[in-house]
């Protein structure tokens, strides 16, 4: 149910994509905020593409604050825009195993609140692969992408700025992958999950989960002036250590802050937890490290 007398209960918010991201969105809004979202038609694509013909302006986080910004342009006769911005790949620190992350960003002009929300995943089906001309795999790697339910690009491995998208059949993809090998200098085609919402049905769920998120947190409101997005902004660190009472990396308070004012609160962790193991603890490890009293 939505929240009661909410500041963007019954209202309009702009929502700027061209890949259907109204269906993971749109239902968190309405029932948790009692808000209804509206999509223009806009070219996000000029803010960036996943299949890299067109790179970001900017970061994540810019760009999707850029997105909220077109909306406004489009439409302004609304005070709220809502955009989003994926980032997926291989993990720096484990290459292997690929992963994403989802920034969406919501703006409310009159508030002046401008807030990201983000949420990291490993649910993704995100592939890159490069194969020759008539190399058997390529249908192994079809299958393990998840193609025709995720789509997929196709691209010269020495040229990748001319990808093949809309690709439906197997055949349609093993045709753009020979044509691609063939023109390339290494004789090699690159075939890689596309990325884009309405492609991919895992990066959907993740939106989801992310519009789940962002509703929650605008429906807390402020204390102090009452504008939405009353929520966690930052922490401290020092919890004592459980044997000598020292403080340590691990976090102590949390604060609570306001989108909108300067109004914030510090709390306790929310787990209850109020020592923090001696494993943990700088000076307990210094203290093991030292040789006792008496010995050489």
């Amino acid at each position: 149910m939505p929240v009661a007398g909410h500041p963007y209960a019954g209202r309009r918010i702009g929502l700027a994509t061209m890949h259907g991201k109204e269906r993971a969105l749109a239902p968190p809004f309405r029932r948790v905020l009692g808000a209804e979202i509206v999509v223009p038609v806009l070219d996000t694509d000029t803010l960036g593409t996943f299949s890299g013909e067109v790179p970001r302006p900017d970061t994540p986080v810019e760009t999707a604050l850029l997105k909220a910004d077109m909306l406004f342009e489009a439409m302004p006769e609304l005070d709220c825009a809502l955009a989003s911005e994926g980032s997926y790949g291989p993990i720096d620190r484990v290459p292997l195993v690929p992963g994403g992350v989802e920034f969406l960003a919501f703006v409310d002009r009159t508030r002046g609140i401008r807030h990201v929300e983000t949420l990291s995943t490993h649910r993704t089906n995100w592939r890159l692969q490069r194969f020759a001309a008539g190399d058997p795999a390529r249908l192994v790697a079809l299958k393990e992408m998840g193609f025709p339910a995720f789509g997929v690009f196709v691209v010269c491995s020495s040229d990748m700025s001319r990808p093949i998208k809309g690709l439906a059949t197997v055949e349609a993809v093993i045709d753009a992958m020979d044509r691609e090998a063939r023109r390339s200098v290494d004789g090699l085609a690159v075939l890689y999950s596309d990325m884009r919402a309405h492609k991919n049905p895992l990066r959907m769920s993740v939106l989801r989960a992310a519009g789940w998120k962002l509703a929650h947190r605008l429906a807390s409101l402020c204390p102090a002036c009452h504008a939405p997005g009353w929520g966690r902004i930052d922490s401290r660190r020092g919890l004592p250590c459980e044997a000598c009472g020292q403080p340590t990396h691990w976090i102590d308070f949390e604060i609570n802050g306001c989108l909108a004012c300067s109004h914030s609160e510090s709390r306790p962790r929310e787990d209850g937890r109020r020592v923090a193991a001696r494993s943990s603890c700088p000076s307990c490890r210094t203290a093991s490290l030292c040789p006792r009293s008496g010995e050489s």
